[in-house]
């Protein structure tokens, strides 16, 4: 899944937005646009467990996925 995100910078602290697309990762390289820095972000903290029901097959199979609740603005740490 795309979206456009804003993140803050590790190094400048300033806050840019990325369209980045968000998949099953641990984490996520972004750029600075500013000061050219390359940035880390972890996405583990932001990734909640989703239950879904199924009906229909097997008595209602509940499948578990996951989706990500980000925050206004992500902060990014630097690589190590």
């Amino acid at each position: 899944m795309k979206k456009r995100q804003a993140f803050r910078c590790w190094n400048c602290l300033r806050i840019y937005t990325l369209f980045k697309e968000f998949t099953n990762q641990q984490e996520l390289i972004v750029p600075c646009p500013f000061c050219n820095k390359e940035a880390v972000v972890k996405l583990e903290p932001f990734r909640k467990e989703k239950k879904s029901l199924l009906r229909g097959e097997a008595d209602g199979d509940e499948t578990i996925g996951y989706e990500y609740q980000f925050p206004e603005v992500i902060p990014t740490q630097k690589p190590e």
